[in-house]
């Protein structure tokens, strides 16, 4: 059997005795640090039992000691495989479940709404972010949501957003119930500018079956698919909206930011090519046959396998079991698609998406827009997190280009 090559790092590593040397302190004050949160150690692939340091990592330690600096407070963003670490509060992954602020998101979605979830990350009350009435944006949003009809949702939203920017009040000066209806009113208006619909007072989940005409029993199903997408910690959506929170950008330039997210391959794109799949699906009604000519192809099955979730994403479970009930085949495609590769097929989130899209009869681009909508609720929260944290989020270059040879 072939090894595969040992990873290569991007940036400096040092042996423990050079971290340690460099630092000026004992090996096991080294080991203190790691245990502290405060260094990572990374696996050395050339010695099974040893691990490496970032220079970078060692040399802000070093820094902040000399400054006078707890070394705690400037050491936060470590690495994680080369990746670089956010800490939060809000949502993570506990042993291949997805925790929402000490509640498991499965579960807790099962009777929350959007709004129930958007206090919970946001830290209010429901009455505080969505008592009020509905935003009033100018005329000239409303004709060119008009005009934009039958645009995809990521355009409409960009295009509209940044014409109900200045109606929106969100600035670092809000404090308490002024900012949780800031909050709530951001929200309802980053629903209308994906929907192409005038912001309405009403539950969030029913002016989406409403605006995509879906009879009364898509709301259930809608709520929970609403809840399952609120927030699922840093992807690059999050790291948009909290780079412009650490250098104080506004709730509506944060969002602004974020909504960009809808054009990228592995966001809208990655829909449609989990569209492409059920449709090949429908059409042979043969899941391994359909399984088996993407690989002769050398091509990835899209919608399958999560970084974060190697025993499948729970959020898929959850919709594929709703899209099931409404009488998709779904659930069973994947059965069988599993045994046809070299590893188990799991569900992502896209998947399930698509997947109850498909059973509710919404538009082809639901999938994409119920994501786009949702996870501004999460990126809400993320950016009062960012904010009560204090810190820019700097990232360095280095220049790796040619010297030249002259002046």
């Amino acid at each position: 059997m072939t090894q595969a090559p040992a990873p290569r790092f991007a940036v400096e590593m040092l042996s423990a005795d050079e971290a340690a040397q460099r630092l000026g302190v004992r090996k096991a004050t080294l080991y203190a640090y790691v245990s502290r949160g405060m260094l990572t150690a990374l696996p050395d692939p050339s010695q099974t039992r040893s691990s490496l340091y970032s220079a970078y990592e060692v040399d802000r330690l070093q820094t902040a000691a000399r400054g006078g600096r707890r070394p705690a407070a400037v050491a936060a963003p470590t690495l994680y495989d080369g990746l670089a670490l956010v800490d939060t509060a809000l949502t993570g992954v506990v042993d291949g479940e997805i925790v929402i602020r000490g509640h498991r998101l499965v579960d807790w979605a099962r009777t929350a709404t959007l709004e129930d979830t958007a206090a919970l990350l946001w830290g209010t009350t429901v009455a505080a972010a969505f008592a009020g009435p509905a935003p009033v944006l100018p005329p000239l949003w409303h004709d060119t949501a008009a005009a934009l009809r039958q645009a995809d949702p990521a355009s409409r939203s960009v295009a509209l957003w940044g014409l109900a920017m200045p109606q929106l009040q969100g600035g670092a000066e809000l404090q308490g119930d002024a900012l949780a209806q800031a909050l709530g009113q951001h929200l309802r208006v980053a629903f209308a500018c994906v929907l192409g619909r005038a912001p309405e007072a009403t539950p969030l989940h029913r002016q989406v079956a409403r605006a995509w005409r879906l009879p009364a029993s898509a709301q259930e199903p809608l709520r929970q698919a609403l809840v399952l997408c609120a927030d699922i910690m840093l992807n690059l959506m999050g790291l948009a909206g909290r780079m412009l929170a650490s250098v104080q950008g506004s709730l509506a330039a944060c969002v602004g930011a974020s909504l960009q997210y809808g054009f990228i391959r592995l966001s809208g794109g990655e829909f449609e090519a989990v569209e492409s799949l059920f449709d090949a699906l429908e059409d042979l009604g043969r899941p391994a046959e359909v399984a088996a000519s993407y690989r002769a192809r050398g091509e990835a099955l899209p919608g399958v396998h999560h970084v974060l979730f190697p025993r499948g994403d729970p959020r898929a479970a959850a919709l594929l079991a709703l899209a099931g009930q409404l009488g998709s085949p779904a659930p069973g495609w994947v059965r069988a698609m599993r045994g046809e590769g070299p590893q188990p097929v799991h569900a992502t989130l896209d998947f399930g998406l698509v997947a109850l899209r498909r059973s509710l009869g919404a538009p082809r681009h639901a999938a994409l827009a119920i994501t786009q909508m949702a996870r501004c609720t999460g990126l809400l929260a993320q950016v009062l997190e960012q904010r009560a944290q204090g810190r820019r989020m700097w990232i360095q270059s280095r220049y790796v280009g040619p010297t030249g040879g002259g002046r």
